[in-house]
């Protein structure tokens, strides 16, 4: 990524009021008409708060299409529509931003700024809580009295501990993938909260271990199923899929895995395949969170629409696969067999066909 999140300089501003779900039945946001008047003593404080809270707490984020928000295309509107309406659009951020608020969430106020990140054109949004405090005053007067006022509006105080920072720079808009910058002070670590990240935001994290592990895990079976056409050796590298995610390293190699557990002919198709469908060569953490359920059974469909559910342990021993003619295959179940029973289909349909070139394996929940 190229933007700077050591380089913002904020160059027009508004914020808008955010109340609580549980406060009104029907919540409505405080919209502003008009930008801030910042004196350059509070523009320069609020710009070095946002860098240090980027720099500290950042982890870089990607669009994700898979999360129905309007905040990406809003977002993009900002970055590339020429004489696109600031206010309006900075209102449409703070309606999504209530509307992806639950209950739990406090009022506050949402901060959206035109910025340059290094020079280049960017969008920074900032959900705050509004704070309270007193103002002591003494007078300049011979024998005068202390004022004290009571503040009730104030933002981003040296003790503020719970507001949420995005940064997205146009020079990170690729293929109109939407790339930024993402900080969360209230959680512990570089953590980010789900609700602002997914439901606002619209992103993921970029670099995620569960994310990362999980694209390896699907592209890593679907190489298999694609381009290995013997069947036993088919089988033989899904069971390998599994094994490395059930092994207890902590890390993922998509290189590794593939000198330890490929033909030699295969290992470099292997790794372009997954490099080209986003998966990192370099190693990265492994979490198995998303995909622990599919790592236990693996199961093999035929064209006939026989479907053959099992724990990954009786490969080898209980079943074996043989190749018979051409795309033909033999499964050869040893066992103690149990009941026989009828089992119908949903909707009466048949199991999905599937290419008779090839009998696809993948781990399943079964």
């Amino acid at each position: 990524m190229k933007s700077s999140i050591g380089q913002i300089a904020i160059t027009k501003a508004i914020f808008h009021g955010i109340p609580a779900k549980g406060d009104v039945a029907s919540p409505s946001i405080a919209a502003r008409h008009s930008v801030c008047d910042m004196e350059p003593s509070a523009k320069s404080e609020i710009e070095r708060r946002l860098r240090k809270v980027l720099i500290h707490s950042g982890r870089q984020v990607v669009e994700n299409s898979s999360v129905e928000s309007k905040t990406p295309a809003i977002v993009k509107d900002l970055l590339t529509v020429e004489d696109a309406d600031f206010i309006a659009k900075s209102q449409e951020l703070a309606q999504t931003l209530l509307d992806a608020q639950t209950r739990r969430n406090p009022s506050g106020m949402l901060f959206v700024a035109e910025c340059l990140a290094g020079g280049s054109p960017s969008i920074m949004l900032v959900k705050v809580e509004q704070e309270s405090g007193m103002l002591v005053e003494d007078s300049t007067e011979p024998g005068g009295v202390q004022a004290v006022r009571y503040l009730e509006r104030l933002l981003l105080t040296s003790k503020s501990k719970v507001y949420k920072v995005a940064l997205f720079d146009s020079a990170d808009l690729v293929d109109d993938v939407l790339y930024g910058w993402a900080a969360d002070v209230q959680m512990s670590g570089s953590e980010v909260a789900a609700f602002f990240l997914r439901a606002y935001l619209g992103c993921r994290l970029l670099g995620d271990p569960k994310e990362l592990t999980s694209q390896f895990h699907q592209h890593a079976q679907a190489w298999v199923n694609k381009f290995v056409k013997d069947p036993d050796l088919r089988a033989r590298y899904q069971m390998a899929i599994a094994t490395e995610m059930l092994s207890e390293r902590k890390t993922v190699s998509v290189r590794g895995f593939a000198n330890s557990n490929l033909r030699q002919a295969d290992h470099d198709p292997f790794v372009n395949y997954l490099s080209d469908h986003g998966v990192p060569v370099k190693m990265f953490d492994k979490d198995v969170s998303l995909i622990e359920p599919k790592l236990k059974r693996f199961s093999i469909a035929f064209e006939s629409g026989v479907l053959i559910t099992a724990p990954n342990s009786t490969y080898g021993d209980v079943i074996k696969i043989e190749r018979v003619d051409g795309p033909i295959s033999r499964v050869v179940i040893q066992d103690i067999m149990g009941d026989i029973k009828g089992r119908g289909v949903a909707g009466g349909s048949r199991p999905k066909e599937v290419d008779s070139g090839s009998a696809p394996m993948d781990a399943s929940e079964g």
